[in-house]
């Protein structure tokens, strides 16, 4: 079974492309962008108890790239570059927009925020053209149950 990335639209608003405005950290110049939300499914844990994994991230399009995938972007479809969603854990949180930072990684069993080295995990997705890329996990050699796992 191939790992296909698909086009997801979004559940609120039922629109595939979400318009938003950013600005240039280097020039202060701002720009409307497409974002896109892709998902894909695939198994995992089949050496233990197999399940659906289901990755999601955002790609963000320029005006041009947009207008070139218009045809295919569409709630469903596959998308039509080929590639990957990879995970990657960071000790580093993102800053929102509006400056608040990203939550670190939760233990869903017992609600503990998972750390590496006694340090909060923050995990990130994206979507890659490179389709030998690796998921980027942290995990200490000594175990705990807030240690990162994957």
């Amino acid at each position: 079974m191939k790992n296909q990335v698909t086009i997801v639209a979004n559940s609120k608003t039922g629109n595939v492309v979400t318009m938003k405005t950013i600005t240039d950290k280097s020039t202060g110049e701002e720009r409307e962008v497409g974002s896109v939300m892709v998902q894909s499914k695939a198994l995992s844990g089949l050496s233990r108890l197999g399940r659906v994994s289901t990755r999601t991230a955002f790609l963000t399009l320029e005006a041009d790239a947009l207008e070139f995938l218009e045809d295919s972007l569409v709630d469903g479809a596959v998308l039509p570059i080929a590639g990957k969603i990879v995970i990657e854990e960071t000790l580093k949180p993102y800053v929102k927009k509006n400056g608040d930072k990203q939550e670190p990684k939760i233990n869903p069993t017992t609600k503990a925020v998972i750390t590496y080295q006694g340090k909060p995990v923050y995990r990130n997705t994206y979507f890659t053209d490179d389709v030998n890329a690796v998921d980027v996990l942290l995990k200490d050699n000594a175990s705990s149950d807030n240690d990162a796992t994957e």
